[in-house]
């Protein structure tokens, strides 16, 4: 059995090889034709070009479809078509490795539905868990850190359609979704708002959606300001602080209390605003073709424990690691030592999911210890625990956070050693000017702040923010009329901002 599946695997690999090889020598790419800069969301390109046409072209054949009855399909297929192109203008080699994932699972799909799933549903999980470590983690292991197999970088949003993929698999082989036919499950893997960064999108969850596409409203207020709202998170704020998270960790301010609380607080900030700021534009976008994305942040920073940060922060992924990992390892049915173990071995992967590095394991591995502790408290503790007053858990919590994702952001385990070592040395207490703020709040390029501005700026934000409903809550209860206003007004902001100051990647991509 060995020996067939390391041959199976290296036939994937020599044909992921051939297809990725085929695209890189087509004389005129897409990108090449029309595209000098990469089209993130919150680009010219894609704001004034690509959702505009894509979106107008999808209006008319849906109206269109609608008035003769017609099927699907061409709605569909345009969908697809535009889906790849945005992926392909990163990288023709990206989207050879898009297809190939593609075109394997739902051949094994077919395979599980033809013969079942004792043998079929763990080759394919391995297959997925294979191509993610291959771009991801053999150059590590091979001392390789400056360049990867096939393409030279990690295939964008490989590690988020794989875990779809693998979902999909699973659920399938439960009976939970049939074998789609046509482009549905294509479809599924490559909408582009959730394709290269999230949320985690479950069948389930989409290809019924895709099946009425056709008759499905489109709320276009609701969309356009939850695009708007993601759109502000990402250039108003997690760009703004970008350059003082950059000075901090490239070691500009030496290490003492406050450029470490600084390096733990403003990347947590940055982090969030930017991340669920890519969120709510997928949400946003999806709206605007009628399909309804799930949530991945619930106001994570107001929680008052670890264990209630995760059911918020990057909640598809949480949910995928609970009902992938954690409950198929045993989850709490057993005893209270395989049910530790479970959660350091869920959040270990977890960690690794984020990175090759030892330090993302760690991080993870710390989450798992801290979980770990939490159910003991409550288990063994739980009056304690309760008349500790809120305010106190949630600064606990939101300390112990803030500070892990020093080693989450750092280059390695030194490093990160390196800035946390600085807790300890107590510097004089320097309160930031006005002028250092407004100046940080005013400008549009990505100069550097002095660690006690961007603090003071992070901690000002989130405590605005944990005072406002999320973002899709606020978007729902809001009239079509504020949500207009809104939205024109934020994107008029967004689209001077980006004038003056180039679109800067999301920082999930690098996971």
């Amino acid at each position: 059995l060995r020996t067939l599946l390391s041959s199976i695997f290296r036939l994937l690999l020599n044909f992921a090889v051939l297809l990725s090889n085929i695209f890189e020598r087509i004389p005129l790419t897409f990108h090449e034709i029309s595209y000098r800069q990469h089209m993130i969301f919150s680009s010219n390109l894609f704001l004034l070009i690509f959702l505009p046409i894509t979106w107008l072209v999808f209006i008319a054949l849906k109206h269109w479809l609608r008035a003769y009855r017609a099927g699907a399909a061409l709605l569909l297929c345009w969908l697809l078509i535009a889906s790849l192109l945005f992926y392909a203008q990163w990288s023709t080699r990206d989207l050879g490795v898009l297809l190939f994932v593609v075109l394997v699972n739902w051949v094994f799909a077919y395979l599980v539905s033809l013969f079942g799933s004792r043998f079929w549903l763990p080759l394919i999980v391995v297959v997925n868990l294979a191509v993610i470590g291959f771009f991801k983690y053999w150059p590590l292991a091979q001392g390789d850190t400056s360049t990867l197999i096939i393409t030279a970088g990690l295939p964008l949003g490989v590690s988020f359609y794989i875990f779809q993929a693998i979902a999909y698999q699973v659920d399938h082989s439960r009976g939970v979704i049939g074998l789609d036919k046509g482009l549905y499950f294509p479809l599924f893997l490559c909408f582009f708002p959730q394709l290269i960064a999230g949320p985690i999108v479950h069948g389930r969850q989409l290809i019924p959606q895709l099946k009425k596409i056709t008759s499905r409203p489109i709320p276009f207020t609701l969309g356009l300001s939850m695009l708007a709202i993601g759109l502000a998170k990402k250039v108003l704020v997690a760009d703004t602080l970008a350059g003082g998270v950059n000075a901090i960790y490239a070691g500009t301010y030496g290490e003492n209390s406050i450029v470490t609380l600084a390096a733990g607080v403003t990347y947590g900030t940055q982090l969030y605003f930017d991340f669920s700021g890519y969120a709510d534009m997928a949400v946003g976008i999806g709206l605007l073709f009628g399909l309804k994305l799930p949530q991945n942040f619930n106001q994570p920073y107001n929680a008052t424990s670890v264990t209630l940060f995760w059911r918020r922060w990057h909640m598809t992924l949480s949910r995928f690691l609970r009902d992938y990992v954690y409950i198929p390892l045993g989850g709490n049915r057993k005893s209270e030592s395989h049910r530790l173990a479970n959660l350091l071995l869920t959040m270990g992967l977890g960690g690794i999911w984020h990175g090759a590095g030892l330090q993302f394991l760690v991080w993870g591995f710390l989450h798992g210890c801290i979980l770990s502790v939490e159910h003991l408290g409550r288990r063994h503790c739980g009056v304690i625990q309760q008349r500790l007053p809120r305010a106190v858990r949630w600064f606990l919590t939101f300390t112990v956070v803030m500070l892990l994702w020093i080693p989450f952001r750092a280059n390695d385990l030194h490093h990160a050693a390196k800035i946390l070592s600085g807790i300890q040395t107590l510097p004089a207490v320097v309160w930031p000017s006005i002028g250092s703020v407004t100046d940080l709040i005013s400008r549009v390029d990505s100069s550097a702040s002095s660690p006690e501005t961007v603090l003071f700026c992070s901690l000002v934000v989130l405590a605005l923010v944990a005072t406002r409903p999320t973002s899709w809550r606020w978007a729902l209860q809001a009239s079509d009329l504020k949500r207009s206003f809104t939205a024109t007004l934020l994107l008029l902001l967004v689209l001077k901002t980006l004038v003056d100051r180039p679109d800067a990647p999301f920082l999930y991509f690098q996971f």
